[in-house]
């Protein structure tokens, strides 16, 4: 015979308990009791190093967005390239295919995203803050093996932009990053102002919409790029103003309100050894990759192109011991009711015994 103090929601008697609070064992106001992730997790200061795979070509020196696709890495320039998307060698850097986007024109590309069968490309660059033509690309991803796709166009503005001004790298309504999430799409701004981020929402079909305000997050910087993994946890990436790398990682969040979980905030170092860093992407298990682009001084190099690669399994690989019991186990609980410990007794039984 086993006693167990159990730390958890527990259903009894058609009963359900719930205790709100910090549920990552990593953070630093952890509650071992709480079993319904309040968002309230604390960190402390998370440092971690990229790690370089290869310099990229002239032709992507200013390489902003990236995804991960059955057929390969997929890569962009930033706005004034060509209007085409490159496919690239994952551990060269080099271009394997060169594909235009013949119906799209680059004005301010920066970010891609994908669902099952579409690519996105994002050309909502907006660093005056006046932009009225902001769009994303859709083409088929099965039709990336021509030399040429036609997209359909979604067309789209911001639900709480009333003032349309020019505002060079002084607005809240610059987008460099977003996310295909539950059939649409979620937009990430570049807060020039506040180095907040908005999070909008807005349909995935092609057309002109709005895209829907949804909640704001403090991040500290400026978001250049954002994917979700096959699990659900997302990634934002940018910078701050004097040139300091970092990722947001958010979990364990409800719904698609992405800033009511758990936020984390990784240090990444600097453009010393990141370059500027623009896109992040997935490409499973937790592994993925980051495009950074050149930056330059008075037309003088300072920090190449480059791609790195990373992981986000340190953080979220908080797996506890399952046992998996068959039914010749009895179990029982008590009390009944109970306020936030239950006592649970396993015992071997000849006669099966179900709850």
């Amino acid at each position: 015979m086993k006693h167990f103090l159990i730390l958890c929601s527990f259903f009894l008697a058609g009963e359900s308990f719930a205790q709100l609070g910090c549920t990552d064992p990593q953070a630093l106001n952890y509650d071992e009791i709480a079993t319904t992730n309040d968002g309230s997790c604390n960190y402390g200061l998370t440092e971690y190093a990229l790690s370089e795979i290869t310099l990229l070509p002239d032709e992507l020196m200013e390489s902003s967005g990236v995804e991960v696709i059955a057929s390969g890495l997929w890569t962009h320039n930033d706005g004034g390239g060509e209007d085409r998307v490159y496919r690239i060698d994952s551990m060269t850097g080099e271009i394997l295919q060169s594909v235009v986007i013949a119906t799209a024109d680059n004005i301010d590309w920066e970010d891609t995203a994908e669902d099952e069968d579409h690519l996105y490309v994002g050309d909502f660059g907006n660093n005056p803050g006046n932009r009225t033509n902001l769009r994303i690309y859709k083409t088929n991803k099965s039709d990336l093996s021509a030399n040429f796709v036609n997209a359909e166009l979604i067309e789209f503005s911001y639900s709480d932009q009333v003032d349309f001004s020019e505002n060079i790298n002084n607005n809240d309504f610059d987008c460099e990053a977003f996310i295909f999430y539950n059939d649409s799409l979620h937009l990430f701004t570049k807060n020039w102002v506040d180095n907040q981020t908005k999070h909008y929402v807005l349909p995935a079909t092609a057309g002109t919409h709005t895209a829907e305000y949804v909640e704001s997050f403090n991040v500290a910087g400026l978001i250049t790029g954002a994917d979700i993994s096959e699990n659900g946890e997302i990634v934002l990436i940018g910078y701050t103003e004097i040139g300091v790398n970092f990722m947001w990682l958010l979990f364990d969040f409800q719904d698609s309100f992405f800033f009511s979980g758990n936020k984390r905030r990784i240090s990444l170092g600097t453009g010393l050894t990141n370059s500027q860093t623009e896109g992040i992407t997935f490409k499973g298990d937790g592994l993925g990759y980051v495009c950074s682009e050149e930056f330059k001084v008075n037309d003088q190099l300072i920090f190449p192109q480059k791609l790195l690669s990373f992981s986000i399994n340190q953080w979220i690989d908080n797996t506890t011991s399952i046992s998996i019991l068959d039914d010749s186990y009895k179990v029982l609980a008590y009390p009944n009711p109970f306020n936030a410990y239950i006592e649970v007794e396993l015992s071997k039984s000849v006669d099966k015994w179900r709850l």
